[in-house]
């Protein structure tokens, strides 16, 4: 018993430190997502992003010589994983088109809160009275930074809920895979599932067959005509094609290899950088009110965690 302990906590101490560098990676994409948020469309970013990290993919298979099957044992679970995937990750950058970077990752760090309450109604993982508490005050948290103010954006708060909400569910499918496919298999998929489905909106967008006016910044990142990147901008997809090809492993990795309540807490990392990156390249600096709620959400995580 003990040694089956001990083996378990090995495996959510590494799957922490795997989860805590991918984040580390997607935060510094997000800089450059919200750069190219004024200039191109977001199914743009996420098309071009893919088909760069794909060809990663492919690269680092023909040069390994890894025997890894890129086809899932749970195909349709594969395929519900990346469209829950594919919407996160769009409502996300929708919301951070159009309000501060600190305030957008705060909210859609409610996600441990909706890991950990999957992970006892789901994966029928132990929570008990004192995480279900936790996670209540964690909400208390998400409702003290959403406190009513001058400029108060429910549409960018709806894409960075739908982004919470969509992107636990994802993880909770991520455990179910990790018994039947490997993380690189789980990766792969996603970002071709990313590709595919951008392809898809941009072309229904392309045709007139959907529609997007509005002036709203998030409204207008997603229905922005394509544009040729500048030679620095391709050079940036690049970047953000080798930050998903990596990042994408390592939080399949993690959530393959721990349980999902154990790390998730480890997410709010992301908000700590989050707040670095949003001064140091917008000089955002978030309010007494902001800071309050981020607190109680870190400490209700850590306290999961605990």
């Amino acid at each position: 018993m003990r040694a089956k302990t001990a083996i378990t906590n090995l495996d959510a101490a590494n799957g922490a430190i795997i989860l805590v560098f991918g984040l580390f990676l997607f935060s510094i994409q997000d800089i450059i997502i919200k750069y190219f948020s004024s200039h191109y469309s977001v199914l743009q970013i996420v098309f071009t992003r893919g088909l760069i990290a794909l060809g990663l993919f492919m690269m680092y298979f023909q040069f390994t010589r890894e025997t890894i099957a890129l086809k899932s044992q749970r195909p349709l679970t594969m395929i519900a994983r990346g469209l829950l995937g594919f919407c996160s990750y769009t409502t996300y950058y929708l919301a951070v088109a159009a309000m501060p970077l600190a305030e957008v990752v705060s909210i859609t760090f409610t996600m441990p809160l909706f890991v950990t309450a999957m992970s006892a109604l789901i994966l029928r993982e132990k929570v008990g009275i004192r995480r279900w508490s936790a996670v209540a005050v964690g909400f208390l948290g998400v409702l003290i930074i959403l406190s009513p103010k001058g400029d108060f954006n429910p549409l960018a708060v709806l894409f960075a809920f739908i982004a919470a909400i969509t992107y636990a569910s994802q993880t909770i499918l991520t455990r179910f895979l990790g018994d039947h496919d490997h993380p690189m298999t789980i990766a792969f998929n996603a970002i071709l599932i990313f590709t595919i489905a951008s392809g898809i909106l941009s072309l229904l967008l392309f045709s007139g067959f959907i529609a997007v006016s509005s002036d709203h910044p998030s409204l207008e990142f997603f229905g922005r005509a394509w544009q040729p990147p500048t030679d620095i901008d391709f050079i940036l997809m690049l970047v953000i094609g080798l930050i998903a090809a990596i990042g994408f492993y390592c939080l399949s990795r993690a959530y393959c290899s721990s349980e999902a309540s154990a790390i998730a807490p480890f997410e709010f990392t992301y908000i700590v950088w989050a707040v670095v990156f949003g001064y140091l390249f917008w000089n955002e600096v978030p309010g007494p009110t902001t800071i309050a709620g981020i607190a109680i959400l870190v400490s209700s995580s850590l306290y999961i965690w605990y």
